[in-house]
């Protein structure tokens, strides 16, 4: 689905929805400044830029995420609540059914910022099915912070990890897993999602550099974990001999374990996920799945705060924020600890 607003009329929508354009730290305080950098590390912020500035009057943030069923996305509102919680900040979290309402999540979108948020924080289905929304916050100047999955065209600043590498390193792990080789399967996310189409292109690209792994089935699984449960099952049938699958995700890795308890064993089908949720570092160490490739959700909700007052402030931050990742195993998960959210 494409969605797409005019910049006139996404200026006239931000006239209509503010009345006139807010100021910020100044008034001549851009909330799009043009960075040097295409790009940098969550972790070099403070040595680039300084320490986060803090907000010189009362603040409201909004945040639009995908869903709150999925854990991740809890994870990312409760990590941007706890940082906002630093500043006296207060954040409206709103939400979509699930990952694939992309109507619901614009009229959401919509509907906070015309209740005039200081900063948007968005989450979106797609890379397209908030971009009036992105477009009217900009002629408003409010600025939009876009955390993870669908980087969008227009916004201040994205935050989300590499995509593609998380997908070769889940590839790289079923080679170290099977260094002989073997039949390897991918479930897939949601077709509209960025995050599921660069995982996929990372896996099979990095599959290329084992051709004694051979990749004999990529299924859609839809970010859903019954899903991938009775794809992987279809799989298993076809392919009894199989030894490793990748989910997008651990929703999905976690129906693939189900799959493959009831047709075929954990120890002859490595189940490799990403996200590394609770309930999959769970798995992991009970020796289920044997890796999740993870990102930190928590820290990214964090981020998405500072980034909206480094903005705000004026700092002309990258177009992206390069967020951590890391492949955890039954050998180092409990140095991976979840986050306190409350």
């Amino acid at each position: 689905m494409k969605l797409r607003i005019s910049g006139i009329f996404a200026a006239s929508t931000a006239i209509a929805l503010f009345g006139a354009v807010p100021a910020f730290a100044d008034d001549s305080c851009p909330a799009y400044p043009t960075a040097k950098m295409d790009k940098i590390e969550s972790t070099a912020l403070e040595k680039e830029f300084g320490a986060v500035p803090a907000p010189k009057k009362e603040l409201h943030f909004a945040y639009v995420t995908k869903t709150l069923i999925n854990e991740f996305w809890q994870d990312v509102a409760a990590g941007a609540k706890a940082e906002a919680a630093k500043y006296k900040i207060s954040v409206d979290v709103q939400a979509a059914k699930d990952e694939s309402s992309m109507i619901e999540q614009l009229n959401l979108a919509q509907t906070v910022l015309s209740q005039k948020p200081d900063a948007l924080l968005l989450s979106p289905q797609s890379d397209s099915n908030l971009a009036p929304v992105i477009e009217a916050a900009r002629a408003a100047n409010v600025p939009t912070i876009i955390i993870d999955d669908a980087r969008t065209e227009g916004a201040s600043t994205y935050i989300g990890t590499d995509q593609v590498a998380i997908g070769a390193k889940a590839a790289t792990f079923l080679h170290q897993t099977h260094p002989n080789g073997g039949k390897v399967a991918q479930i897939e996310g949601a077709a509209g999602s960025p995050n599921a189409r660069l995982r996929i292109q990372g896996f099979k690209e990095e599959l290329k550099k084992y051709p004694n792994l051979e990749l004999v089935a990529s299924q859609p699984g839809n970010w859903d974990r019954l899903t991938a449960l009775n794809a992987t099952s279809n799989i298993l049938r076809q392919t009894p001999d199989l030894a490793g699958i990748y989910a997008n995700n651990d929703g999905m890795a976690l129906g693939v374990v189900e799959a493959v308890t009831g047709g075929s064993s954990l120890e002859k089908v490595a189940v490799v996920g990403t996200d590394g949720i609770r309930e999959a570092k769970k798995s992991v160490g009970a020796g289920e799945m044997r890796a999740t490739v993870a990102e930190f959700p928590f820290e990214e909700g964090q981020l998405g705060v500072q980034m909206a007052l480094r903005l705000l402030g004026c700092q002309p931050i990258p177009q992206w924020i390069l967020s951590p990742q890391a492949v955890i195993t039954k050998d180092n998960v409990k140095d991976f600890p979840d986050p306190k959210t409350n």
